[in-house]
Parts: C-alpha cells; structure tokens; sequence
C-alpha cells in the first residue's frame, strides 16, 4: 500500500465514518457527578482541522516500531463528521458524570421540529494527531491499515446551544488523549474516538458547563405557589370588551419549551400569559411565538400542577388581552377553540362546537364539548361567541385510538383561583 492510499484510508476514518467500535483507553478525569437538571443532546460534530496539518505518522514494525514513518497531512477542509461515530463516548463520559443525556432515539416522534434536550452540543475539531506504529500484517497481508497502536490528541472547541433562548451559551475548549498498548484493529477509528471522549470527560468538569447543566429548572426569582403571596393583578382585563372570534387569533400563542409546544392565552395588557402546567413544564423560561411570526421569552411565573395551569410574564408587544368570563355555561352553547395543535405549522386554528356538559372528574370541574383539539392545542383559549375566554384547553378523550369528541377545559374562573389572579 503506498502511503498515498494510506492516507486516504485514514482520512476517511474521520470524516466519512468508519465504525469506531469500543474507544481506546484514556486518561479518566475526576468530576464530581451533578445534580442533573438540564437534558443535552450531541447536535453534530464538525472537523475544522486545517487543511495541510501533519496529523497522523505511523511506523511500521509493531510492536517494535522500527522503519520510516508513513504520514498523512490532512486535506480535506472543514466538514461534517457523522455524529453516530462519537455519540457513544458522548452519552457514557457524560452519563458517567451525572448529566443526562438524549439519544436520537429518544427524541419527539409526533413534531420533528421541537428539541427533545434542554441544550445541545455541537464539537468544532481544530486539532488531532496521531502518533503510532503498524504491524506488518495489518499493512500488507490485509491490505489495510488497520492493526494500528499508538496515541492520539485532539482539540475540540465546544458550543452549548439553547433552543429556548436561541443562542449559544457556552463555549469551551478542550484537550482530549487516548493511547492504545498493542496494535489492534480498526486501530485508528478508536484512537480517534478515545480521544474525543476524552474531551467529553474534560467538558462535563468545565465550570461554566455545569452551571448551565445544573441550573435548577422549576423555579425562578419570586416564584412562590398560591397562598405564599399576593394576587397577580391581570391589567386591562376587564376593559377588554367582545372580540370577533378573527381577532382573538392574535392573542393566542404558541409556547415551546425543550420538550415540545402546546399553546397560552394573553390575558393582560402588561403581558400575563396563561397556559396548562403540562405545557411549560419543569422550565424556568419558555419561548413564545405570536400570530405574526414574531417570538420572544418569557417567565415562568406560577404553577399550579394540582390544577395544571401556569402563569407566563412576556413582553406584550402593545396588544390587548382577552375578556375573561367566569361563570356557569350552558349546555348547546356555542364555543371556539383556538390553539396551535401540533405545533406552531398550525397556530392559530380555529374549530367550534358547543358545550356538551359541565362535568367534575376527581374533583376538579371541566367544560366539556365537542370542538375539535388535538396535540398542541393545550393552554389555548375556549371562547364563547362574544370573544371572552371561558376555559383553557387542557386534555381529549381518545377510543380506540381515534378522537372521541371529548375535550376537557378548565374553567377560566378555576385557572384564576388556583393561580391567586386578579382581574384589574
């Protein structure tokens, strides 16, 4: 084999996705396990390595290692790595630490579009070298280059992304190191994924990454459950007066968080938003989305998941909230649901029907009718033909696994009462 089909053999280890197997041997990090609060997925894997580096030398004669070297300089650019090679050294160097970790299949199968991880990771490979020996049989009997031992480093810079926020928000550079004591198979692809798990044991005790991975989740500052403090005013509300059903569109929103999306009302005019408890989660911060496309965050106020409903604090972008309406309903009524069902491809739907009947289950009261609502369309609003809001969207029946056309609301005087709010 010449050293240039050697060299290509090699390259494509790294960039084309050669199965990397069990990972070499490196050297184990000290880190002490977290409080796992945060999820992270590995979102891709980039090698940036710059073009012309003399990344690997090999001498032949394994063990011994006598002879000249063969030695590859790497040529080809920056490019995508396929993910699968290193996930494993991923998920186990980071599970080993304490993080918890999503795996592809463990993702969201009803919207490809939502992030089943709190975070996600992508590696920037800037440097890797590897330094060995090859025995005779590996080279020329089998006509590979895979009976490889030796060591390996690699550099990685890492980006930490949130899906709420947007943005990248850490970034972290690590130094990686695995060493392999005899010629093995496939010798190269588990140099280079030992090191890379190395670098993964490195990020999990970077400080700045487990702040983020560790940062409590539920709470917020104030955050305090019905009872520990005083009523939130919801201002504007009872100036806002009847609606066209077109209209109260505009008021309804999609809420997405790390594990989903499902919908929220606006209910005051300094930017209140109500929504299910299911729906916002174990998240501290959620990213809402209007009618126009327009996005921004918003606070996780209070929960009541006794009666799974959550309050939001968002910037109201000067629009006026909904009417809120207490009170009985009456069977045959005519209602409108408006959601976001199956996420924010469908915000804004509209579907009516009537109120079928005014039910208690374990307790608690619902609206029960038969307008149509499906995934994602919990925390939206139930309206009456005046445009008030009479009850959140909150659960559907199904039999046989087809829809039963029986939805359940919370009534809106309930959602209120649970969450100490306050018409002003």
């Amino acid at each position: 084999m010449t050293a240039r089909t050697l060299a290509s053999a090699l390259t494509w280890a790294l960039v084309c996705g050669t199965a990397f197997g069990q990972t070499a041997q490196d050297t184990p990090i000290a880190t002490p396990a977290p409080v796992a609060q945060n999820s992270l997925k590995l979102r891709g894997v980039i090698s940036a390595i710059p073009i012309g580096t003399l990344w690997i030398k090999l001498r032949p004669g394994a063990p011994l290692c006598f002879g000249e070297p063969v030695t590859q300089t790497y040529e080809k650019g920056r490019g995508q790595v396929d993910t699968s090679e290193f996930a494993p050294g991923f998920k186990s160097e980071l599970e080993k630490a304490g993080y918890k970790v999503i795996t592809p299949g463990e993702d969201n199968l009803f919207d490809p579009e939502s992030a089943s991880a709190d975070y996600e990771v992508a590696a920037v490979i800037t440097d890797a070298h590897i330094d060995g020996c090859f025995s005779y049989g590996g080279l020329w009997v089998k006509s590979n280059a895979g009976d490889i031992q030796g060591d390996s480093t690699m550099k990685i810079d890492w980006q930490i992304y949130s899906p709420i926020k947007k943005q990248v928000v850490v970034r972290a550079s690590t130094v990686g190191t695995a060493h392999l004591d005899t010629a093995t198979p496939g010798g190269i692809a588990r140099l280079l994924a030992g090191a890379f798990a190395s670098n993964v044991a490195a990020l999990a005790s970077n400080v700045d990454f487990r702040a983020a991975m560790t940062a409590p989740k539920a709470l917020t500052a104030g955050f305090q459950m019905p009872g520990e403090q005083n009523k939130i005013l919801l201002s504007g509300s009872l100036k806002a007066g009847s609606r066209k059903i077109a209209d109260a569109v505009g008021d309804v929103l999609t809420i997405m968080t790390g594990s989903g999306s499902g919908s929220g009302v606006l209910v005051s005019d300094d930017g209140y938003v109500l929504t299910n408890a299911h729906v916002v989660g174990e998240d501290k911060e959620v990213r809402l989305r209007w009618s126009d496309g327009l996005e921004g965050l918003g606070q996780v106020i209070r929960v009541s998941k006794n009666r799974d409903v959550a309050i939001v604090k968002t910037n109201p972008r000067d629009r006026t909230p909904l009417a809120l309406k207490r009170g009985a309903v009456s069977p045959g009524e005519r209602v409108y649901a408006i959601g976001s069902p199956n996420g924010k491809a469908f915000q804004g739907t509209v579907s009516s029907g009537v109120v079928s009947a005014d039910r208690v289950i374990d307790g608690l009261r619902y609206i029960q009718s038969d307008v149509s609502i499906s995934p994602g369309s919990s925390g939206g609003a139930l309206l009456d033909e005046t445009g008030a809001v009479i009850g959140i969207t909150v659960m559907t029946y199904f039999n046989g696994g087809q829809p039963a056309g029986l939805n359940m609301f919370i009534p809106i005087g309930d959602a209120m009462d649970f969450l100490a709010l306050e018409q002003h």
